[in-house]
């Protein structure tokens, strides 16, 4: 029988017991310490998923250490031939065991924030220029910027890596306030080559951002998307190329008005999973629905089988029968394009316990929806102040 040293040295069992103490970076960082077997498994998982770019800043070659000095110009930094690669040893010995990442730690007065942005924006462009990202197995990749942000902070790139994505980056996630896309216009033309999930439902998305933005990402092959997007957006739709051919599920949230110019650039032909979640006026989303629902249906009539709207703000009164009555007529013409699952969430104002007139009543019973495999009607009350 093996003794319990050599059952640790067989890598499979190890892995089980390295992948269960991923959250206690203490006793991994004592497991890479106490034998030479365990190192770099042990390393491995303590810096697979990394929630700050702080501990590179230390391992950056002193050769190379206006990376961390004040503003250089994307100029400059073309101009900058990149060292030898013996001097980026110790920092490619860790960065290249990261697959998640996330960028934009600050402090109160934005300092952290602008140092590690300008340092980690630095690294791709110099280390690029031979098609060598700082982070070449980076699978998932989030930029955060909430918080206040001070003015200083103004000419920070949000998506500073963008004209050198990582080889393999899968998945996409901006939390907080987009304020500048400068290296973005002039690299429209690049593509994600594997991205497949966005998340931009916590982000703040100004026009000239997501026109950007979603121009970039119009042609990469994103299946799953989260955003929010902003009320009236003042942008020229037609100018972004058909975005997103790849699409299977989205989580739509915001204007009705947005949305509506959203859907309408959807190059989308599989998308089969819809979630909706409107902002405005409760007579506003049900006189849009004129225009979105056409929309959606000559669209994504063929593809769509799952359909959720949730109405939470502002909230309708539950006596609003003809509200109700509008929305749920409205959606019809999405059941009868084939959708097999509905799910309405409405969020109500009522001082007692929701009771819907008869005939509205009558419209949220399973039965008046015989085509659907699925229907779900589920109301949230909120007395009235």
């Amino acid at each position: 029988m093996p003794e319990p040293f050599e059952i640790l040295r067989i890598s499979e069992i190890l892995a089980v017991i390295l992948d269960g103490l991923q959250d206690d970076k203490k006793s991994l960082y004592h497991m890479s310490c106490c034998c030479r077997a365990f190192t770099d498994p042990a390393l491995d998982i303590l810096w697979r998923s990394m929630h700050s770019f702080a501990p590179f800043t230390l391992l950056i070659p002193q050769s190379a250490s206006f990376v961390n000095d004040a503003p250089t110009s994307d100029c400059d930094l073309l101009k900058y031939r990149c060292n030898p690669l013996d001097d980026w040893k110790t920092f490619d010995k860790y960065a290249a065991r990261v697959w998640s990442l996330r960028i934009g730690e600050y402090n109160n007065d934005g300092a952290d924030l602008i140092k590690n942005w300008d340092c980690y924006t630095r690294l791709t462009v110099i280390r690029g220029q031979e098609e060598f990202h700082p982070f070449p197995k980076l699978r998932s990749l989030a930029y955060v910027l909430s918080g206040p942000i001070p003015p200083a902070s103004e000419a920070i790139s949000p998506l500073p890596t963008i004209s050198y994505p990582p080889p393999y980056l899968k998945e996409l996630r901006i939390i907080g306030l987009m304020r500048t896309m400068r290296t973005l216009h002039s690299t429209p033309q690049l593509q994600f080559g594997q991205i497949r999930s966005v998340d931009l439902s916590k982000a703040y998305i100004r026009a000239p951002e997501l026109a950007a933005l979603c121009t970039l990402l119009s042609h990469a092959p994103v299946s799953d998307l989260k955003i929010h997007l902003q009320d009236r957006l003042n942008m020229n739709w037609q100018a972004i190329p058909p975005m997103f051919p790849a699409l299977k599920q989205s989580d739509v949230r915001g204007s009705m008005f947005s949305v509506i110019l959203f859907m309408s650039r959807l190059a989308a032909t599989n998308l089969h999973t819809l979630v909706f979640q409107p902002d405005g006026q409760p007579s506003g989303v049900a006189a849009f629905f004129d225009h979105l629902i056409p929309i959606i249906v000559e669209k994504l009539g063929k593809s769509l089988k799952s359909f959720d709207l949730h109405i939470n703000e502002p909230r309708p009164h539950v006596r609003d029968s003809d509200l109700i009555k509008s929305i749920l007529q409205g959606l019809e013409p999405l059941v009868e394009a084939g959708l097999q699952s509905l799910r309405l969430f409405l969020q109500v104002d009522s001082t007692m316990s929701v009771q819907f007139p008869p005939e509205v009543q009558s419209m949220l019973k399973p039965c008046a929806w015989p085509s659907l495999k699925q229907f779900r009607f589920t109301t949230k009350t909120t007395a009235l102040e």
